[in-house]
């Protein structure tokens, strides 16, 4: 699994989009990403069958390291990230695209278990957070 939530991009990236009215980061516009830098990632996969990918650490809102995804002899793969949608066509455009799945929840159970998640794990703080 290619965990595209690693090509978020990092806290001092002036691209980054505010949340209006305020100096906070708003991660959850898919500004935040990088979604050119995953649809590379995609098309080297693709094409090689591995690929560098970013290692992203939430807490300190920085990629930390990298790492070589493959997939070995396996035609497939599975790419998921709160962003994948956002990047679907382009992966279609280009021939790297086998199928497109949605998988959701209710959203107060996403929220509870984002927010537990977060807090278990130190990720913002709970001002923030909430």
């Amino acid at each position: 699994v290619l965990r595209l939530d690693d090509f978020y991009k990092e806290h001092d990236d002036p691209t980054l989009p505010r949340v209006p009215g305020s100096t906070d980061i708003d991660w959850d516009s898919a500004g935040s990403w990088d979604a050119g830098a995953a649809v590379a990632a995609i098309a080297e996969l693709c094409r090689s069958g591995r690929t560098d990918v970013p290692v992203y650490d939430i807490a300190t809102s920085s990629r930390t390291d990298h790492e070589t995804f493959h997939i070995g002899r396996s035609p497939l793969f599975v790419a998921e990230g709160i962003f994948a949608a956002d990047i679907v066509g382009r992966c279609q455009e280009l021939g790297l695209l086998a199928d497109a799945l949605c998988l959701r929840g209710r959203p107060s159970t996403t929220f509870r278990r984002r927010l537990v998640r977060d807090l278990r794990e130190g990720r913002k703080s709970v001002p923030f957070l909430l």
